[in-house]
């Protein structure tokens, strides 16, 4: 097989940042990263609020796509990169950064439907862009899905308040109890303002559609946990029985054990490696006493002599053919019936968003789900000037992608308000000299929580986990390989070989011209012509920007240069 030679433009350089890449909102992981390594928590928060807005929370209930990414974890375990995110939003001191002054109001107006996450990121970014933001939230508390999704052992309650004030002294109005939930009353936004975001995310349960359903004591995931959290429900009985495989699911099974039930189940019609909550979560539920019934189906449920729950019946599955998601089909197995004791059923096995509100005389299309259609590059309904984004135009999503969205949808209503043309990356080179890190880093193991911060039993607003310790934060952030930083070698190269000699991961070779794949510019021609015979090659999978080579070179051939890029 040969090695290419291809021209890397800014692009190229983007995507080669797996970790930054691979986030939504395109955090600059690295970057944070190399703040806390010095110990500077504030520059490293403060680099985070420059993309992903919710870092105090994000820190806690991130599912980290960036991780997945890391080029660290081909060498042992990725950095851990949400941990150092939490790391720095507890250890800085300036916990919000300082207000912007001299914004010049454009007198736009611009209505939000929705305090979630994304619905917060938009009011954000509108605001500093000078628009006048109005957001109307159903509930009695803003957050969304943060406040009454998220149980507060996971998401202390005062991470979500203290970033809705922030943005709220950005000028943003807040109305809550405020339910937009008629097309009479959308219609009202539509007079009112000069454009319209819907984030209202996807706050109704789907239904088992199982007998025995509509019994008492048989509740859903969503009411669940919005009662819970809202503080309408503080007990439950012994036996709890959860139906789902998503975080909802492992959310309630967790909450029910601190509201007093002592024995909780889950049932999940696949195995653990289709679970979408995924290993980490299902790990903390069964070290607090949950047990997991995995290839099984609830058929019926059963009632006592009082009429309300007692039991529910059952069937064991098999996996089959993958369906059109990539996930192997649950197949019944013929008399495996048996049954689990219960005296509450819980049923998390989906939530879609309630849009009651539109109507297609209102010129906006939605989907067969009742979800708005969207114009995937700028997040604009059928209706010009009303856009929609977030968990009510695809269905429950993590709270990254939906700030995604927001922060896209802003970007795409200032434009639309203004004229003004989309903003787009920007890139940046500058030359670096070879990082002075401890000469172990590519050795050390991936750090974990000293301690658990739960109580001997599970409380409900005590954070269950206590993220690193600050001295294991800065450890952790000495792992990273620098991804933003790359090797570079020019013409003056005189193939000694040097670099090769030094190179711990043997990832340096040199390549004679018949081993080497020449691409073509636009023009058809070479883009490396000319009279050479050979040339030295770079394994940017295996390169740990250890600087090595760049010290060893005696021509100076060797540079390193630091690469990064914003989204205006």
């Amino acid at each position: 097989m040969k090695d290419k030679i291809f021209v890397a433009d800014d692009h190229w350089f983007r995507e080669n940042i797996n970790c930054q890449y691979a986030c939504p909102v395109n955090t600059p992981a690295m970057n944070y990263i190399e703040r806390a390594v010095e110990g500077d928590f504030n520059s490293s928060l403060r680099l985070n609020f420059m993309a992903n807005l919710l870092p105090h929370v994000l820190g806690r209930v991130c599912t980290h796509p960036c991780e997945t990414a890391c080029r660290r974890g081909v060498i042992d375990t990725p950095i851990s990169i949400c941990a150092i995110k939490r790391g720095a939003a507890d250890f800085a001191s300036q916990k919000f950064p300082p207000q912007p002054t001299g914004i010049e109001k454009t007198g736009k107006r611009i209505a939000i439907i929705g305090s979630g996450p994304s619905g917060l990121a938009a009011a954000h970014d509108l605001a500093i862009r000078g628009h006048t933001v109005v957001i109307y939230e159903a509930l009695p508390v803003a957050g969304g899905m943060l406040s009454v999704g998220i149980p507060p052992y996971r998401l202390p309650r005062e991470k979500t308040e203290d970033t809705v004030d922030w943005i709220k002294n950005l000028g943003v109005e807040l109305y809550l109890n405020t339910a937009i939930d008629s097309p009479n009353a959308f219609n009202g936004l539509l007079r009112a303002n000069d454009a319209v975001y819907i984030a209202a995310g996807a706050h109704k349960s789907q239904l088992l559609e199982i007998p025995g359903e509509e019994l008492p004591g048989v509740l859903h995931g969503v009411a669940f946990m919005r009662d819970t959290n809202l503080g309408t429900l503080t007990t439950v009985p012994e036996k709890v029985v959860v139906i789902g495989g998503g975080f909802t699911a492992i959310d309630c099974a967790r909450s029910s054990l601190r509201l007093g039930a002592r024995e909780v189940s889950i049932i999940y019609r696949r195995t653990l490696e289709e679970m979408p909550a995924g290993e980490i979560e299902v790990k903390m539920a069964e070290e607090e006493g949950i047990q997991m019934h995995y290839l099984t189906s609830p058929i019926c449920i059963l009632a006592g002599r009082d009429q309300k729950v007692a039991q529910i019946e059952c069937l064991k599955n098999t996996l089959g053919e993958p369906d059109g998601k990539g996930r192997r089909r649950p197949i019944p197995v013929d008399g495996s019936n048996f049954t689990i004791p219960a005296s509450m059923i819980i049923a998390a096995i989906g939530q879609s968003p309630h849009l009651s509100f539109l109507s297609h005389t209102l010129g906006i299309e939605v989907t067969r789900l009742g979800m708005p259609l969207v114009n995937q590059e700028n997040f604009m309904t059928t209706k010009p000037g009303v856009f929609a984004g977030g968990d009510c135009i695809t269905g429950p999503r993590n709270v990254i992608e939906v700030i995604a969205d927001g922060r896209k949808a802003a970007r795409s209503i200032h434009a639309f308000l203004t004229g003004q043309e989309k903003t787009s990356y920007r890139f940046f080179y500058k030359e670096q000299a070879p990082s002075e890190r401890t000469t172990d880093y590519e050795t050390i193991p991936r750090q974990r929580a000293d301690v658990s911060a739960a109580k001997e039993k599970p409380c409900l607003n005590a954070e269950a986990e206590p993220g690193l310790s600050r001295e294991n934060a800065i450890k952790e952030a000495s792992r990273c390989l620098l991804c933003h930083y790359n090797i570079f070698i020019d013409e003056t190269c005189i193939l000694c070989g040097g670099c090769i000699d030094v190179c711990p991961n043997n990832c340096i070779s040199m390549a004679s011209r018949e081993q080497i794949e020449v691409a073509s510019d636009s023009n058809g021609e070479d883009i490396a012509s000319g009279n050479w015979d050979a040339a030295m090659v770079i394994d940017e999978e295996k390169c740990i920007r250890c600087g090595l080579c760049v010290k060893r070179c005696p021509v100076g051939a060797i540079t390193m240069k630091r690469f990064s890029y914003t989204v205006d």
